[in-house]
């Protein structure tokens, strides 16, 4: 957390010794101005005791607030507070906006599927993964895969490398025996791909970017293949998600709430002395 107050402070706040003002005693507060769901509270807490600010949450990561209600205070040295302000205020708002994103996206989508679960991709922009998770979470959703160290997805681009599909059947035995307790995960594009894969023992059907009528027909390989899972992936946001939620997939895979709009942060900083 440190190391974004030395991004925006670097070596010097220049308004604050300029003025002269930051031995004052000062108090700091953040407010939601809209309904959320809350993210990354702690984060700020934990940046403004290190700054040595007397910190006191009111909130927590996941509560859902109304406009207007109170998120945390801190006091202490002005120029503290104005190192503390604009990463808290960024940190709450963009954490804010994906928690909200994805809680407005899973209950949408369990309006007509109450035991879909809503999992985000690890497409996002570099070094801010750990952040955004958190915010995901909040929200009610999942992580779909932290990395290429965590599960096994098999996509065209892996399938490239095998001379025949005979060579890539022996193969894709050998690794379900070796992750014996990992299930594997295939992208398909095609009913045809889909049952070729389910034949082969694949635990999970990723269907990328199926128009709904082929991805219902998929769903309907769960009788055939009773452990089989599926998930719709590809464009989906709020705008189409209760339609994919429709088709009867166990779950669905997207980018959507890491480009959500941040939230709407109040910050009052007030002196005190």
């Amino acid at each position: 957390m440190m190391d974004m107050i030395r991004e925006d402070v670097g070596l010097i706040d220049m308004t604050t010794v300029g003025l002269d003002i930051g031995s004052h005693k000062a108090k700091i507060s953040f407010a939601s101005k809209e309904p959320i769901v809350l993210c990354g509270v702690e984060f700020v807490k934990e940046m403004c005791d290190k700054l040595g600010l007397e910190t006191h949450a009111y909130k927590e990561c996941g509560d859902r607030l109304e406009a207007g209600e109170l998120i945390l205070e801190a006091y202490g040295r002005a120029d503290a507070a104005h190192k503390a302000w604009k990463v808290s205020q960024n940190i709450l708002e963009f954490l804010s906006g994906i928690a909200t994103k994805t809680h407005t996206m899973i209950t949408l989508a369990r309006e007509v599927n109450p035991k879909i679960e809503l999992l985000t991709t690890r497409k996002i922009f570099p070094r801010t993964k750990e952040l955004a998770l958190k915010a995901v979470y909040a929200g009610g959703g999942a992580h779909h895969r932290l990395g290429l160290y965590d599960s096994v997805l098999v996509f065209k681009q892996h399938r490239v490398f095998f001379e025949s599909d005979a060579a890539f059947e022996a193969q894709f035995a050998k690794m379900k025996q070796k992750y014996l307790e990992k299930k594997i995960v295939v992208e398909v594009d095609s009913y045809e791909e889909a049952r070729y894969f389910a034949t082969l023992g694949t635990e999970i059907l990723q269907c990328e970017k199926m128009d709904f009528a082929t991805l219902k027909r998929c769903v309907r390989l769960k009788k055939e293949f009773p452990n089989l899972l599926l998930s719709a992936t590809g464009g989906i946001g709020e705008q189409n998600i209760v339609a994919y939620a429709q088709t009867g997939v166990d779950f669905i895979v997207t980018s959507s709430p890491y480009h959500a709009k941040p939230a709407d942060i109040k910050v009052i900083i007030s002196r005190e002395d």
